[in-house]
């Protein structure tokens, strides 16, 4: 059987990665549940915990759009809080899946942009001489976001 060769990580390919590819995947992601377009509004405005704009429509000043008219306020007739809590439950749990996954990609972004700096000026154009922990211990708390335990956005 022949010897494969052995695997090098490229500085180029690597930083090419960074900024094509999971740079501007961190700006969408931060788009897509911070940023109300006219497709749509993120989660946070549902549940009203998001910064309404002056120029919005009157009603969402009011009244916050995950608000069911009179349903809410029915009591045990149609049982449409109990409705709306469970709505908001789970909006409330989309809301921290995003804060979860922003944190994860911009500590990847900002932990293997350093880490990969970091060696390749020792190493210059590969990673073949460098010990894998320290390329895993350069990426920080990363591991740790992998794990579902995440906060609040920082």
């Amino acid at each position: 059987m022949a010897d494969k060769p052995k695997l090098a990580l490229d500085a180029a390919g690597l930083k090419n990665f960074i900024e094509t590819q999971l740079a501007p995947f961190e700006t969408s992601l931060d788009a897509i549940a911070n940023k109300d377009t006219d497709e749509g509004v993120t989660m946070d405005s549902i549940l009203g915990k998001g910064t309404i704009p002056a120029d919005e429509k009157e009603i969402f000043k009011r009244q916050h759009p995950l608000t069911v008219g009179q349903l809410a306020g029915d009591g045990d007739r149609t049982y449409g809080q109990e409705v709306v809590n469970v709505i908001r439950d789970v909006a409330d749990s989309i809301s921290n899946v995003y804060v979860q996954q922003i944190k994860l990609f911009k500590d990847l972004h900002t932990n293997l942009d350093k880490t990969v700096t970091k060696l390749f000026d020792g190493q210059h154009d590969s990673l073949d001489k460098i010990d894998g922990k320290a390329f895993l211990d350069g990426l920080g708390t990363l591991p740790g976001d992998f794990s579902g335990g995440g906060g609040p956005q920082s």
